[in-house]
C-alpha cells in the first residue's frame, strides 16, 4: 500500500492514503470535472463521507487507485529495459 506525501500548512510532509478532491487536482493537475468523470466511470476508487440526511459530504479518493490509474496510462520511461553498464565508445 502506498500513500501520497502532501505538504501540510506547517511545511511538514504528511502521508495520506485518501485524498480530497482539491488535493488530487493540485497534486496531479487534473481538472475537477475530469476527476469526477473518472470516479463516475469507476476508474478511480472513492467514497463520500456524510451523515444521514446530510446533502453535502466529503469526497475522498484512494491514492493507490489514483496512482494505479495514472501508471496504467503512462507511456515512455520503460524501466524494464536494461541500461548499458558501461558507456559505448565511438
Amino acid at each position: 500500500m502506498s500513500s501520497a506525501l502532501i505538504a501540510s500548512t506547517t511545511g511538514e510532509a504528511l502521508s495520506k492514503e485518501w485524498l480530497r478532491v482539491k488535493e488530487v487536482t493540485s497534486y496531479c493537475g487534473i481538472s475537477k470535472p475530469a476527476l469526477y468523470d473518472l470516479m463516475n466511470r469507476g476508474l478511480i476508487r472513492n467514497t463520500s463521507l456524510k451523515s444521514r440526511g446530510q446533502i453535502k459530504g466529503t469526497r475522498l479518493i484512494s491514492f493507490d487507485s489514483l496512482r494505479s490509474f495514472l501508471e496504467s496510462r503512462a507511456t515512455g520511461g520503460d524501466t524494464s529495459a536494461e541500461q548499458p553498464s558501461t558507456p559505448h565508445s565511438i
